[in-house]
């Protein structure tokens, strides 16, 4: 059992770690669980799951720096997976919409109203699971439309508005007010908000200026600092750039700028940043994609001075860099002496970090400051040092990623929440938890886990898009994302042992297809690590029945079998068709199907039971096909194997009690020979009508 915190009652087999992908979010979204539920079709089930935590899905599945798949234990095999684009695929669809199941207007339990300060991610977080927990909350957002820096600095090539608005607007539905230009310090202050009964303030407002850098030329025309022109470009639509555009910057809001500036049609835009191609601080991914839409890169290289004519700027003396590390690893550039150069640019566009504003705190000793012009909270309750004031976001943590603000707004309301109702609730999944081991590094174990190709994200062609500020990246398919997330190695949530049950029988230990159960000379129980493939061979196998999946979307089968027979039916005959997904066949969604096959599908047919082809006749089937897949499976040749031999088994036991073996086939075939499963399914049709 869960709640919005995920708490839930830890069973006493179970370790206290977790799949590395999990540890590794801010948020700790359950990204293994959504993943697993894309494989096996289950898309309204993901969304719920990605909706517990994450109260900007679409944006994060778009623009999220995606940590865990840096985690991801997949990177020994082949690639990560693609965990990221899963999410928006998951976010892009209908698959969940809250006002089917209940009114999204959320119930006011408690009297406190509460101010948040800022609606970029960790207000709009914050705001989210407060309004859940029962709690009335306003926002207060200086800018004209909500989401912080996601609407003003992230351009709409990367996340186009309508998405934003999508997430935006399943908050506001709970019941979220949001009053815009509204600055705090200017517009309303600290004593307006205890006068108008608000008992909580949450401060996140974000870092709305541009660091300047202290160089001679700074104020000529032509230089720009990246939040201003950023927002001209996405909001107010007034952007301006010359024919020759130089970026200084090295991080990702630089990348954003350079592509932004492209799609004014300059004849050429430059960057120059501090750090070589390897320091630069922002994902690989990022940088090439830039460089794709052919901006210039001059990595090791620091500005000296801006130079210019006539007040108007004309370029950018530099000189090439040393190190941008001291030897303490701290940020500190060094120069070569004598190495100056110039990059010619019309237009100079300043993106070098952001700071601060905090003019709002005149007067509020109470609330302390940085010496990096952040606000100073507990870091476990991210409370200030004024009663009744917390903070969170970027104000806090300086610059942080998406996540990381969407983390601060979930920790900061529950800390709310103790606060008011001086209570001492955790988040179950904000524990302090052990990341799963790394896969095991003996060559057998490596060598059995099938490499399979990672899906890239289809993309508009790179000569096409810098002509508009269409989005770049088109989505995944269903189909896509079904075959990616069967990437998936279901970390942490594979097969687990019963201690009680288990009678040391060793029989997982011989049928394991990758050489993981292990019972100890001291123990008298097997024991299944987290290197657990899921195939389920153990599951069915093991004579005690002490072996079970700890995720709680693994069924073996048994209910998409029961939804078929929800209602009543008057095909004749009804033949159910238990197939691998892994297998994907075309003929299982051609129009030719006969409607006398209905599918359900596995992830491996290693968790085929006997019991489960019973199952099906005792419903009422009048026959069973089973299809492997090829030699395309995630699993291998052992799930078939396996397969095989239960079907035989079934077969035999049916056969002496008086149903015929034709009612039970088993076909293995090409994936791609949709017309000889047509060909099989047909025949198996007609022979049981003959039987009949």
């Amino acid at each position: 059992m869960t709640n919005l915190f995920g708490n839930k009652t830890k069973n006493r087999y179970e370790i206290d770690e977790e799949a590395p992908c999990i540890v590794a979010c801010p948020i700790r979204q359950d990204a293994r669980d959504y993943v697993q539920l894309i494989a096996r079709g289950r898309f309204n089930e993901g969304m719920r799951v990605v909706a517990e935590r994450n109260a900007l899905p679409s944006a994060c599945g778009r623009i999220c720096t995606h940590p865990c798949e840096t985690e991801c234990r997949r990177n020994k095999i082949d690639k990560p997976i693609a965990i990221a684009w899963l999410k928006r695929f998951l976010a892009d669809g209908d698959f969940y919409d809250p006002t089917q199941d209940k009114d999204r207007q959320a119930e006011v339990k408690y009297p406190e109203k509460i101010a948040i300060i800022g609606a970029g991610p960790a207000g709009l977080a914050a705001a989210n699971d407060l309004s859940l927990l029962g709690y009335q909350c306003t926002i207060f957002e200086a800018h004209y439309e909500p989401g912080g820096m996601l609407c003003m600095g992230v351009p709409t090539y990367r996340l186009p508005r309508e998405f934003l608005g999508k997430d935006i607007n399943f908050i506001k539905n709970l019941g979220v007010e949001i009053k815009f230009n509204t600055t705090f310090g200017k517009d309303i202050s600290f004593n307006d908000l205890k006068n108008e009964g608000y008992e909580i303030t949450f401060i996140a407002v974000g870092l709305p200026i541009t660091r300047r850098l202290p160089i001679e030329g700074t104020d000529l025309d032509g230089v720009q600092n990246a939040i201003t022109f950023l927002k001209s470009a996405n909001c107010d639509g007034n952007a301006k750039v010359g024919n020759n555009v130089l970026v200084i910057g090295g991080g990702a809001v630089a990348m954003d700028c350079a592509r932004t500036a492209l799609r004014f049609g300059p004849k050429e835009v430059h960057i120059a940043c501090l750090e070589s191609r390897s320091e630069m601080p922002t994902s690989d991914y990022e940088i090439e994609e830039t460089l794709q839409e052919k901006a210039i890169l001059h990595t090791s290289l620091g500005p000296k001075r801006i130079l210019g004519e006539n007040g108007k700027v004309t370029g950018l003396e530099t000189l090439k860099v040393k190190s941008v590390f001291d030897s303490h690893g701290r940020f500190n550039p060094s120069f070569y002496e004598d190495s100056e150069s110039v990059l010619d640019a019309d237009t100079i566009i300043l993106a070098i970090g952001q700071a601060s504003d905090l003019s709002f705190l005149e007067g509020q000793e109470k609330i302390q400051v940085t010496r990096g012009g952040t606000i100073a909270v507990n870091t476990d309750t991210l409370s200030t040092d004024m009663p009744g004031v917390f903070a969170g976001g970027d104000i806090v943590l300086g610059r942080g990623a998406l996540t990381m603000g969407l983390g601060h707004g979930k920790k900061a309301a529950l800390s709310i929440h103790n606060y008011l109702r001086k209570s001492s609730e955790t988040d179950y999944k904000a524990r302090d938890v052990k990341p799963i081991d790394e896969l095991s590094e003996t060559k057998t174990r490596l060598d059995k886990i099938k490499k399979e190709e990672r899906y890239e994200m289809p993309a508009l062609d790179p000569d096409t898009r810098v002509g508009n500020f269409d989005e770049v990246e088109l989505g995944f398919t269903e189909e896509m994302a079904v075959r990616e997330a069967m990437r998936c190695m279901n970390c942490g949530n594979g097969a687990s042992v019963s201690e009680e049950a288990c009678i040391a029988c060793l029989t997982c230990v011989r049928v394991c297809p990758f050489e993981i159960p292990k019972i100890e000379k001291e123990e008298n129980f097997a024991f299944i690590d987290g290197d657990c493939q899921s195939c389920g061979i153990c599951v069915v196998e093991c004579p005690a029945k002490a072996i079970e999946f700890k995720g709680t979307y693994e069924d073996m089968g048994k209910t998409p079998l029961d939804g078929i027979f929800q209602g009543a039916t008057n095909i004749a005959p009804l033949i159910i068709n238990f197939y691998c997904s892994y297998n994907l066949d075309p003929a299982l969604s051609t129009e030719k199907l006969p409607e006398n096959i209905k599918h359900v599908s596995l992830l491996s047919l290693g968790k085929l039971s006997p019991g489960l082809i019973l199952k099906a006749f005792e419903k009422g089937a009048d026959g069973i096909l089973i299809t492997p897949c090829d030699d395309s499976c995630h699993f291998g040749d052992s799930c078939n194997a396996w397969a095989e031999r239960r079907t035989e088994t079934a077969i035999e036991f049916l056969f002496s009690i008086g149903v015929e073996k034709e009612r039970i086939r088993y076909h293995n075939f090409s994936s791609e020979n949709g017309e000889k499963y047509l060909e099989i399914a047909n025949q198996m049709i007609e022979d049981i009508r003959n039987l009949s």
